[in-house]
């Protein structure tokens, strides 16, 4: 499995940790808004995410990138300037010298085209890089050759239809259209876009292909490959039984007299394919996403992990089946020729109370599952040092904001009082803009701790 790892954590962590964690507001002109107490229990995923060094690493690529680029695009912005400076001089001189006009138009036209190939050099230089760090070099030059190829047979697909299609124009603009040859052309129009939809899902496949094995290696992807090769040729018997029993079906329907019997078990026997397929379905993806949790975090954390989905899913089904009781007997009220309202409400309350658990259980189960895998990634230390870190913003924010909300509430009871005592006023706001800049520094504090733990993994 390709690690990806990256070098000094610069201050493009533009990620930004801290403003997406806490939020406070910032004092303005009139009266601020009392701010919200802040919630210490600030799931660790939203501090460190289990990718954070690989969107790291892509942040710091393609702020290289945007660097070099701009660069040159402001030179060339700059030329513009000037250029819309001189045309604005020659407007200035009657009469117009037209002649000198177009052909400055006709360098700004070039320069704003340059300008926007530039940046869609850029933008694709971007995808590549990211690409590369995902997958590496080898595997981002096989794809590329693969879409060329493609793009290539996708051409000369198009204009070989092209010229089919003018030929069943001039056919039917002839007095008499010959049908047998139009048909003829229609369904060599319609075998190109048969062949190209074919070669297309063909490179498509390969790409993926490729993708696996860069990510998790030959042996993974020959595993998951050989799966899923598997399943499809399950898949093409069950749907072939299908089809038999669909024809079956509609015989049957055809006929004078309807065997509604004998479509009905028909129809269960199709139902019980498709389920059947649907279980073995459920199973490989299943197998495949233990294989990947395996080749990415270990067989422990593996093995955990799945252990928290399985409990979770056991509970879902338990509570989806109360809220299909609940349901049922609110139907049923709502059925009777006198509505019991407040029985109702009852049951719909405790429908929503239903809801609400089986949403903290899921966040709960993938607050686990995220940790597991931040340990797995990066050792029980780092992430306890990093939980350390973060329970001293939590705790030093805390104490900040509570000071913050007895001056905003000074504050506004100053401001309340006419005429408001300005130099009081301005004391207050200054002290506030003091906690401002203090949960700032707290912000700063913390980010720094997160990068110099995550800058030594990085180096090693």
């Amino acid at each position: 499995m390709k690690r990806i790892t990256s070098t000094v954590l610069t201050a493009a962590l533009a990620l930004s940790i801290s403003t997406s964690v806490f939020a406070l507001p910032v004092p303005g002109p009139g009266p601020a808004p009392v701010p919200a107490p802040i919630q210490p229990a600030v799931k660790l995923q939203q501090v460190i995410p289990p990718n954070y060094l690989e969107t790291l690493a892509e942040k710091q690529e393609e702020a290289k990138i945007k660097a070099a680029c701009e660069a040159e695009i402001a030179i060339l912005e700059e030329s513009l300037k000037a250029l819309r400076d001189e045309m604005k001089a020659l407007r200035d001189v009657k009469p117009v010298d037209e002649t000198a006009m177009a052909a400055l138009k006709e360098t700004e036209k070039a320069i704003n085209d340059e300008i926007k190939a530039k940046r869609d050099a850029m933008h694709k230089q971007i995808e590549r890089a990211k690409l590369v760090l995902k997958f590496g070099e080898d595997a981002v030059v096989k794809i590329e050759a693969l879409k060329e190829a493609f793009a290539t047979e996708e051409s000369a697909v198009k204009a070989s239809k092209e010229e089919i299609r003018a030929q069943i124009d001039e056919l039917l603009a002839a007095e008499i259209p010959d049908d047998e040859k139009i048909e003829e052309l229609q369904a060599a129009e319609i075998a190109l876009e048969d062949e190209l939809r074919a070669k297309r899902d063909a490179m498509n496949k390969e790409i993926e292909d490729i993708k696996l094995v860069a990510e998790y290696g030959e042996a993974i992807a020959t595993q998951i490959k050989t799966l899923k090769a598997a399943f499809a040729t399950e898949e093409s018997a069950v749907k072939e039984s299908r089809d038999a029993i669909k024809a079956q079906i509609d015989e049957l329907l055809a006929a004078e007299t309807v065997d509604t019997e004998q479509v009905d078990e028909l129809k269960a026997a199709e139902k019980a394919l498709a389920d059947a397929l649907k279980v073995k379905r459920d199973a490989m993806n299943k197998t495949i996403e233990g294989i990947k949790l395996v080749a990415k975090y270990g067989k422990d954390a593996a093995d955990q992990i799945i252990a928290i989905k399985d409990d979770f899913a056991a509970e879902e089904i338990v509570i989806r089946a109360s809220k299909d009781v609940i349901k049922a007997q609110i139907d049923e009220l709502l059925a009777a020729e006198t509505v019991d309202t407040e029985q109702v409400e009852e049951l719909r309350a405790a429908e929503r109370a239903l809801e609400e658990e089986l949403k903290a259980k899921r966040d709960d189960a993938n607050q686990k599952i995220e940790r597991i895998k931040l340990v797995a990634k990066y050792g029980e230390d780092v992430i306890a040092q990093i939980e350390n870190a973060q329970a001293t913003l939590v705790e030093n924010l805390t104490a900040l904001n509570d000071s913050k909300v007895e001056l905003q509430e000074a504050l506004k009871a100053l401001r309340e009082v006419k005429p408001v005592d300005k130099a009081a006023e301005a004391e207050l706001m200054e002290q506030d803009k003091e906690l401002n800049e203090k949960i700032k520094a707290e912000k700063e504090a913390f980010d720094k701790v997160v990068e110099d733990i995550l800058s030594a993994i990085a180096a090693n």
